[in-house]
Parts: structure tokens; sequence; C-alpha cells
């Protein structure tokens, strides 16, 4: 295969040892031209080639680590890499029929994630590269599901998720259905692939659900940020005796009563659209009280006129939790970015909890299917922070 040679700034050299996989843009990167795909770095210091891919569209990351030393066939990894991938979540296949197949980086994929919908797949593509190879990568992503699951794939459909302004789903494979049913943890979610860029379900958080060690029966149950309601369908189906879901869209409200209906859970239910701060004082005001609170606030989050980070939403968040919180009560608080590094969450996080009686009890992170890089902060964008009130 072609390899160009680039240099690159010694600090992109160190990274790259170290085992981030991106080349950032800066002074070295505007010399690389856009139509070549594959770039050889050699840093002189350590003797040490690294293949990068090039993605010089993008607007930030201008190349990605393929391997250290120089790629012979490129094709061949590729499909290894995905074979791996693959065998490695077969497990979760009997817990849930969501499931990252492929994490991008984490499995060595770079800007490819690729999502199980029963037997079908959506490839989620973050660098631009994987389009240009649409017609190579395709059949061996076909063959690779066949070998790792020994049953082939019903259909295969493609999204741009690299701020692209064209974020519809494109079928690639077999016939895409506009929607289905699927099961996560023996709770149906119904998921829309013919809604733009929402699907309805996405697997990030199932790990955590499923390992949260909480009782959940008889408890009331505050889900902020509901979108289309997993943190409220699943406590629910552990005996929670009540949840109350707030957010402030009536899509994804509405999209949220039809899960409760697949599963028979509407009496046990009330849902909100409102402001999430608004929503707290209301609920405040009328006495109401719950055993749990979940928050996962987008990461730049708009609330009708007042827009801000959802980090700094907190500061005003967590004296809130607090009064609706019954004692012994907890709250699992996350920011999902990766603009913000674990270090200063937990810093900020603890400083607008010094005015509270909140407890740290735990942190919380990717897991299973969503494995994260050493020194790869960028790809540990889901952080969490489990408080109780004692």
């Amino acid at each position: 295969m072609n390899l160009t040679p680039v240099q690159l700034h010694p600090a992109s050299f160190k990274h790259l040892s170290k085992g981030h996989p991106w080349v950032i843009k800066d002074q070295y990167t505007e010399k690389f031209r856009a139509k070549e795909r594959f770039l050889l770095a050699t840093d002189k210091k350590s003797q040490k080639d690294f293949t990068l891919i090039s993605d010089t569209a993008h607007p930030k990351i201008k190349a990605r680590l393929w391997c250290e030393g120089q790629e012979k066939n490129f094709l061949k990894t590729l499909k290894e890499r995905l074979i791996d991938a693959f065998t490695k979540r077969a497990p979760l296949l009997k817990e849930r029929e969501c499931v990252f197949l492929s994490f991008g980086e984490a499995d060595f994929l770079p800007g490819l994630f690729i999502l199980s919908f029963k037997e079908g797949i959506v490839i989620h593509s973050y660098a631009r590269y994987w389009k240009k190879i649409q017609k190579e990568l395709i059949p061996i992503v076909k063959d690779s599901y066949k070998e790792a699951f020994s049953r082939p794939v019903s259909w295969i459909a493609w999204q741009e998720r690299d701020d692209s302004k064209n974020t519809n789903l494109t079928p690639l494979l077999g016939k895409m259905p506009p929607s289905m049913e699927i099961n996560e943890f023996g709770v149906k979610y119904l998921v829309q692939f013919d809604q733009g860029y929402d699907l309805g379900l996405y697997p990030d958080m199932a790990a955590i659900r499923k390992n949260l060690p909480f009782q959940w029966n008889n408890k009331r149950v505050l889900n902020l940020y509901a979108y289309t309601g997993a943190w409220s369908l699943f406590p629910l189906s552990r005996g929670a005796s009540h949840v109350i879901s707030v957010d402030l869209s009536s899509k994804y409200m509405d999209w949220l009563e039809k899960n409760l209906a697949l599963n028979g859970f509407q009496n046990k239910h009330t849902s909100l659209i409102s402001d999430t701060e608004k929503a707290l004082k209301n609920l405040i005001s009328h006495n109401e009280t719950f055993d749990f609170i979940l928050c996962d606030p987008p990461s730049f989050s708009s609330d009708g006129k007042k827009t801000q980070t959802s980090l700094k939403a907190y500061q005003k968040l967590l004296p809130l939790f607090e009064e609706l919180l019954n004692p012994k009560g907890e709250v699992l608080s996350f920011i999902n970015t990766h603009s913000i590094t674990r270090k200063r969450f937990e810093e900020k996080m603890k400083e607008y909890s010094s005015g509270t009686h909140l407890k740290r009890k735990s942190t919380w992170a990717l897991k299973e299917d969503c494995p994260t890089l050493k020194n790869f902060p960028e790809g540990d964008y889901l952080k969490g922070i489990l408080y109780f009130k004692p």
C-alpha cells in the first residue's frame, strides 16, 4: 500500500508513542494533502514509524493512528480487527439487542463505530476516510459479522456523525426497517431509523444500568433530561413504584410514552415537558421526594432561553437534588463530552457539592462494549459521580 511520508510536530510523536490516537491541527498538518489516504510518520529520535489515516477534512483531527510501524495490508488488518471486536461482544448479545460491535479508537478502528440492532447494523462514521472506501468496507463488515456470529447480517445502514449536514441513515445492504423493537435486559424500546440523527437508544450506559448496585424495588425515581426513557424504563422493570421523567422536548417525551406502552408501565410513570431547573423547583414546592435521581444533561444544554454548559448547570442543580432526595437517597450525575476531562469534572463537582450534605459514593465510566484507552482522555467522554444523602 502507498504511504505518503509526512513530518509531525514533536509533541504529536510524543502523544502517539504513549497511545493517543489523534494528530491535531497545527502548522505541520497544514502541509497534508487531502488526496492522500495513508501517511507515514517517522520519529527520528525513537526510530519509530507510525501509519496514519489522513482525515484532513475534519476541522480539528487531521490524522488518526492506524498502527505503529508500516502497514503492509490494510484491508487484511481491518478485517482482523473487525472480527476481534465483534467476537468480544458476542456474550453481550445474550442480554441486549443493541450493542456497540466496534467502538472506534478503543478497538483500533479510528472513527468507526458499529451498532447492532438485532440482525442489522448501523455504521457511524466519525472519520470521512471510511466514506471514501465504502465499497471495500461493506463486504468486509458483512464477512466479519458472519465469521464472528456464524450468521449473516440482515441489513447494513450508514450514518455520518462528523458534523456533516446530512445525518440521515443511508441503507447500504439489505432492507433496513423504518423502525423496530429492541430488547435490553428484558425491557422493550422503540428505535426509529427514519428520524434523522437520533435512533432512540444508544448502548453507552447499558452496562452502567446493569451494574449499578441500587435496589429499585418500591423506590421513587426522577429521570432528568430523560430522552426516550432508558433510565425510566429500567427502574420500572426492576420494581420501582413510580418514575417521573423530565425533558424539554415533546418529541422525546412522546417517544418515551411509546416505550412505556410497549412495556405496560404507563400507570407508574409521569412525564413532565419542562425546563429542568423549573421542574425541580416545582417538584420541591409540591413536597415531592425521591429515592434516586438520574441526571444526564446534554453537553451543551438549552432550557428555554437559557443556554449553558452542563457542568456549570450542576452548581444550581446539586442543592435542588439534596432537597428532593429522601434520606439515604442517591443521585447519579453525568457529563457527556470529551471536551472536559474526568479530573476537571470531579474537581468542579466537588466544588459545587461542597455547599450541600451530599456525599460522593462512587464514580462511573464507560464499560463493556464501550472500552477506553489509557492515554486517550477524549475517549473517556462519559463521566458519572454517584452521591448519597446521609
